[in-house]
């Protein structure tokens, strides 16, 4: 790892303790003690655009899993719901319900990733007793409001809780993320990159015993999250309380696309794309200035756009698409149109190409507002808000989101007792509240698992249990498939010919937020977030970042790549500061 620190910026390459490659560059203001510019920068090319030309689409389920390893399933969601529409082949009920059950199952292994493993060392009382000693002398004084629910007596024993390697609540995560995997590979066969999906359904045959199986991890799950939620309740509400509050804040300018299908809605058909998107339990939309403008899936599609003006490609040429399968404009910018072009160029060139990653927008193209085009953040704050403001989920009740858990009994559970949760939308978007939506999102998670099980078990006793649909693959196809990731949103486009991929485009969740500066020089989320951030840490002759990286990490970077392209021939060696260690 190279970390570059001084007083007049701070230079970090690469960002730890997330997945992928991610660099920051932040230009701290000495005077106001807050950031006043940064950049954000991908240092490793992906390429699999480019892999999956002239294949079978359905060869593009597999591969496009090997993406990522922590969030493989989305993938493989976003990539078979994708080839579903090309192909013209929509699954059985049963089958959507089984997907949803392996998506909802890596979901609840990946939030308490993010907020224990990940995120939570941030908070944790090494990092804080070493950057923030006086937040460590409040912690201790200050009592825990649910301690009676997760048995945390003080702040600082939640603290010491997420100390990596050692703390219970780190290790409590890290045993529920494994779980959670374990319920993947019951009907995916296996996790990371599932096996079983297909076109028009899933390629497992599904018994009473998986369901069983099923149903008890689940339990642990529903239990965890009693404990999970208010703990970390109480320390974001300690860290509102001594004035955090402002870092990593940005205006609520959001997008989702939705997640976990209605098996008896979800046909795969684009044209139907806008009535069963909003069936889905997590509703699809676009927040502007905190304002809800659409949950219309395919006025989402239309106004993706993708730039590269500071990004290592070249320019695409044509617009292959000109309008999509109900008639709607598509523009030259849109993932249908795309092209990888990759041309490396000199690094940190701030004004010119300065990363791997490129920048997607939204446009407004119906003019809900102005017709304007707009830099967007992904994740589990923007799905919360959408489905609690959208009122389409009978938990929706237009500023919060309330549901209940059921009684469980497990051995390791504190709390047996149903219990309700309610996330309401916050005043502001910042670190602090993209960490507590993660958390929340288990529970919703586990709360949607629940339902879609007894669900399942109905279609079970109506024997509804097909596992495909049959279907003739045609000559000619396009599809897409937008669907969430722990991250954010996460969208494959493809267009075929002849019976082959033609062109494949991906936009990951942290392409829309790692997004370098856009078409207008606008920065991106990370950038946005970053500007303004106060300076916690003590000024002296250089500067750690500690800040900086608590803001990059509560949106939970995922820069999956395959491939170095460049770094120059400079091999550069500096003083590692032991907060990078842990």
């Amino acid at each position: 790892m190279v970390e570059e620190k001084m007083k007049n910026e701070v230079l970090i390459e690469p960002l730890t303790r997330i997945e992928g490659h991610l660099a920051i560059h932040a230009v701290p203001d000495l005077e106001t003690k807050k950031y006043k510019n940064a950049h954000s920068y991908a240092v490793m090319f992906r390429g699999f655009e480019i892999i999956l030309k002239n294949r079978e689409p359905a060869d593009a389920i597999w591969i496009t899993q090997r993406i990522c390893g922590v969030c493989p399933v989305p993938h493989a969601v976003a990539s078979v719901e994708t080839v579903d529409m090309t192909y013209k082949a929509p699954p059985t009920p049963f089958s959507i319900a089984v997907r949803n059950f392996v998506h909802l199952s890596e979901q609840l292994y990946d939030s308490p990733l993010g907020c224990g493993i990940l995120e939570g060392p941030d908070y944790s009382e090494p990092v804080v007793k070493r950057f923030n000693p006086e937040w460590w002398s409040s912690a201790q004084e200050t009592k825990a409001e649910h301690s009676d629910l997760h048995g945390y007596s003080t702040i600082a024993d939640i603290m010491t809780a997420l100390t990596p390697l050692s703390g219970s609540l780190w290790l409590k995560c890290l045993q529920i993320s494994k779980l959670g995997r374990k319920m993947a590979s019951l009907f995916g066969a296996k996790h990371p990159h599932v096996g079983t999906f297909v076109p028009g359904g899933v390629g497992k045959t599904i018994t009473a015993t998986d369901l069983e199986m099923f149903a008890g991890m689940l339990s642990q799950h529903i239990a965890f999250s009693k404990e999970f939620v208010p703990a970390f309740d109480d320390l974001l509400n300690f860290l509102i309380g001594i004035g955090y509050e402002e870092a990593g804040a940005r205006a609520a300018n959001l997008i989702s696309y939705g997640s976990y299908e209605d098996p008896h809605s979800y046909n795969a058909k684009y044209e139907d794309m806008s009535k069963w998107g909003e069936k889905r339990k997590v509703t699809p939309g676009v927040v502007v200035n905190r304002n809800l403008i659409t949950t219309d899936l395919v006025e989402i599609n239309v106004g993706i756009r993708e730039f590269i003006t500071h990004s290592y490609y070249n320019e695409w040429d044509g617009r292959e698409v000109e309008r999509d399968p109900l008639g709607n404009e598509i523009a030259a910018e849109h993932p249908w149109n795309k092209e990888t072009i990759p041309r490396p160029e000199p690094s940190k060139q701030w004004n010119g190409k300065y990363s791997w990653g490129t920048a997607p927008r939204w446009h407004d193209w119906k003019k809900h507002i102005d017709g304007g085009i707009y830099t967007l953040e992904a994740g589990p704050i923007a799905r919360m808000w959408t489905t609690a403001q959208a009122r389409k989920v009978p938990e929706s009740t237009g500023n919060s989101l309330k549901f209940t858990l059921p009684k469980v009994t497990v051995v390791t559970g504190k709390v047996a007792e149903e219990m309700t949760f309610e996330w309401k939308i916050p005043e502001k978007v910042n670190a602090i509240e993209r960490i507590r939506a993660r958390a929340y999102y288990h529970a919703y998670s586990a709360y949607v698992a629940y339902n879609m099980l007894i669900e399942a078990l109905e279609m079970v006793k109506k024997g509804e249990i097909e596992m495909w649909n049959k279907y003739r693959r045609p000559r000619e196809g396009i599809g897409v498939g937008m669907i969430e990731a722990m991250r954010g949103g996460v969208a494959h486009w493809c267009i075929m010919k002849n019976g082959r991929i033609h062109r494949y485009q991906i936009i990951t969740p942290t392409a829309w937020n790692e997004s370098p500066r856009g078409p207008n020089n606008e920065p991106g989320p990370y950038e946005e977030a970053i500007i303004g951030t106060p300076i916690t840490e003590a000024i002296s002759s250089s500067l750690n970042g500690i800040d900086a990286a608590r803001v990059v990490r509560s949106f939970d970077p995922c820069l999956a790549c395959t491939v170095h392209v460049y770094n120059g021939k400079k091999k550069t060696v500096n003083e590692i500061s032991p907060y990078f260690n842990l």
